[in-house]
């Protein structure tokens, strides 16, 4: 058995800055563990969802440890000291996800305890980012960001992209109780951005992080009987445009390497690729 990593501790409130100055030397990377590193600021729940190896006012690296397991900027060293410790904890995430060599890193560490447990490999997914968007020159789709009372017109939409994308169902469980919460919330900050005909979604996604300048895309989806008549290629033009005027300047997304026609929109939209990222599907 590994022994355990002796240089890895909580995060604690002193060190929440420090902690969040590290992270954001790659928020483009460091989007989605960085908006949570954000959100719990010096909450209790901090310690519990993120930890540091080195010292607290310069860390080597950070590890988010919540629903999903992230590596945040962290070296080598800190990688394997992150795995290390881990791997003695039992698995609380339902996913690894983050900077291809940082989880191929920390893998080597977690997979044979771990290795078992996979559904899913996705080690290409092209990290994109828009930052000079090009004027959209398609017919406007009418994109345009939801607002509440139209939740009941999401969910279904939403629950459709979640299973294509991850390949479980967010309503099994409890309902789908914290999945709908989750998109009142989204629509609540004016997050869902949704093409609407006749009552029912067409197009749909979310910035699903906000971080330093960077806002990230999740949750793209297009309606099965619309694919394929451009409506995805409009509506991700639109959406950069949107989405930079209403949150960050810098938009982002990352896609899986094999799904051509989503990254054609991309690079319609204005994407280019900055990175690349793998998730662990568990």
């Amino acid at each position: 058995m590994f022994r355990r990593g002796g240089r890895v501790r909580a995060v604690r409130s002193g060190g929440h800055e420090d902690a969040l100055a590290l992270a954001l030397t790659d928020p483009v990377t460091n989007a989605l563990p960085g908006a949570r590193l954000r959100e719990l600021g010096r909450s209790a729940s901090l310690s519990q969802e993120f930890s540091l190896v080195g010292e607290e006012q310069s860390p080597e690296g950070l590890l988010w440890h919540g629903v999903n397991l992230a590596p945040l900027s962290a070296t080598d060293r800190a990688l394997t000291d992150f795995g290390r410790h881990q791997v003695s904890r039992p698995r609380r995430s339902s996913s690894l996800v983050g900077d291809r060599r940082a989880v191929e890193i920390l893998w080597r560490t977690l997979a044979e305890v771990w290795g078992a447990e996979v559904r899913e490999h996705r080690w290409s997914q092209p990290l994109l980012l828009a930052e000079d968007p090009p004027v959209p020159r398609l017919t406007p789709v009418g994109l345009r960001a939801a607002v509440p009372g139209e939740e009941a017109a999401v969910f279904p939409a939403a629950v459709a992209m979640f299973r294509e994308e991850v390949g479980v169902d967010p309503v099994a469980g409890d309902g789908g109780r914290a999945y709908r919460a989750r998109i009142g919330e989204l629509i609540r900050r004016g997050r869902t951005y949704v093409v609407i005909e006749d009552g029912e979604v067409l197009f749909k996604a979310d910035v699903g992080a906000l971080f330093g300048d960077v806002a990230q895309i999740h949750g793209v989806w297009v309606r099965p009987d619309q694919r394929g008549r451009g409506l995805g290629r409009a509506g991700m033009a639109e959406l950069v445009q949107q989405v930079s005027r209403d949150h960050a300047p810098r938009v982002s997304l990352y896609v899986n390497d094999f799904n051509a026609p989503a990254r054609r929109a991309y690079a319609a939209a204005g994407f280019r690729q900055v990175g690349e990222l793998s998730t662990i599907l568990f």
